[in-house]
Order: structure tokens, then C-alpha cells, then sequence
């Protein structure tokens, strides 16, 4: 079984791929039949490929955005940021405030005030405001991640995660993961080449169309190649 670290861990892997999907259309026949050449010639030819393997384009009439990704990105983001938000304003504790009365030239109150600027501006501290541009489902699965390792408290402006608080991130954190690994798996597309593995003669398949890189397979040797690999 994951833990929440590793759940957190599935949605920051998992946000690029989903970013790359967001102009890719599953209900497109993948590969289609006019880029067979250009696959196998990037995923099994022994030369440098000629032709660059690309996402599809969109065709005429669809959306430009893949709307089914778009929605699991929204609700991932809200969830983290909502489960972020409960959770800062639990353990974050407030920044030092310090008593003015005494001027910015004694020097107690001018130290006492550059320790409290500096606690109120620690980079550790979850940005509340809405405009802030760190507010994304990748910072705040990253930000939950540092809560929950309880060695981080005794020098920063938190508090140790309550068994309660624990298990609502588990909650959130193991849902935002089962929903990016269900869309990226309903996304990964397999086909299967005509021609046989090099190696073994056995079946070759190209899977890919979820925003990772392409990659032809064999089903009986386990022999694999991706364009990247073929182009180095």
C-alpha cells in the first residue's frame, strides 16, 4: 500500500503528463495509420530518426483543450490548495510581532524586529494570498509532503500534524493520485506494429498518446525503445 508521501509524490510526477494532455484527444485513433512510418522509423531504426515524433494535432471542430484532463486538473488543484489552506491555518503558527514603542534605534527592539521580518517572510510559510504564483496543486502537494516529516517543526513556524490532520491529507492525498493515474492510464494508448522484435521475433506493440514519451515494447522478450533513446 502507498503512503501519503508517495501518493504526493504520484501527483507531482503525474502533473507534467497531465499538462501535456491537455491538448490531446483520446477519441483520435492513436497512431494513426499515416504516422506508422514516422513511429517505427523513430522508435526502431538503428539511424538517427527523420521525422520527430509529435503529439496529434487537433482536428477541425474539437475543442483545443482535452476537457476530461482540464477537469481533473481543477479538481486536484482545489482540493490541494483547499487541504493546504485547512491545514496551514491549523499548524502555521503566526508571525513574532514586535512592540514599536520603543523606536528602531534601540537596538533589542531593531534586532527583535529583523528576527520577526525574517519569520514572516520564511519561505516555509503556505502563501495564503490567491495572487500568489507558488498557489499550484505541484507546491502544495510539495508543502504537504514537508508537513508531514515532524523533524521540520522544531525550527520552523509549525506545528507537528495531528493523527486527525494526518489522515485528511492521506484522504485528499490518495484521491488526487487515483484520479491523475486513472486518467493517465485511460489515455495510454497500445498498438501493435507489424513487424516483428529484432531480438526475438516476437509481437511488437507502440503504446503512448498520454503525454509521455512513445515507447515500442515486445511482448515476448521485454525489449524496449523509446525515440529518445533511439535518437541518442
Amino acid at each position: 500500500m502507498n503512503t501519503t508521501a508517495q501518493h504526493l509524490q504520484t501527483i507531482i510526477d503525474g502533473w507534467p503528463h497531465l499538462t501535456d494532455m491537455l491538448d490531446t484527444h483520446t477519441d483520435t485513433p492513436w497512431p494513426p495509420a499515416s504516422r506508422y512510418t514516422d513511429y517505427e522509423t523513430a522508435l526502431l531504426a538503428t539511424v538517427r530518426p527523420r521525422a520527430t515524433v509529435t503529439e496529434l494535432e487537433v482536428p477541425a471542430g474539437q475543442p483545443p483543450l482535452n476537457l476530461e484532463v482540464l477537469d481533473t486538473r481543477r479538481a486536484v488543484t482545489a482540493a490541494l490548495l483547499a487541504t493546504a489552506d485547512h491545514t496551514a491555518a491549523q499548524i502555521q503558527r503566526a508571525p513574532l510581532s514586535v512592540d514599536l514603542a520603543r523606536g528602531w534605534t534601540d537596538p533589542i527592539h531593531r534586532q527583535a524586529a529583523l528576527l520577526a521580518a525574517r519569520d514572516a517572510a520564511d519561505p516555509r510559510r503556505w502563501p495564503y494570498d490567491p495572487t500568489d504564483p507558488r498557489r499550484t496543486a505541484v507546491y502544495a502537494a510539495v508543502w504537504l509532503q514537508q508537513r508531514l516529516d515532524d523533524t521540520t517543526a522544531p525550527d520552523g513556524p509549525f506545528r507537528p500534524l495531528t493523527v486527525q490532520q494526518h489522515d485528511r491529507i492521506a484522504h485528499v492525498a490518495a484521491e488526487a493520485a487515483r484520479r491523475i493515474q486513472m486518467m493517465l492510464a485511460t489515455a495510454r494508448r497500445r498498438e501493435r506494429l507489424p513487424h516483428p522484435c529484432p531480438h526475438c521475433r516476437g509481437r511488437l506493440v507502440v503504446e503512448g498518446g498520454d503525454g509521455r514519451p512513445p515507447v515500442v515494447r515486445c511482448g515476448g522478450c521485454g525489449w524496449a525503445r523509446t525515440a529518445e533513446e533511439t535518437a541518442a
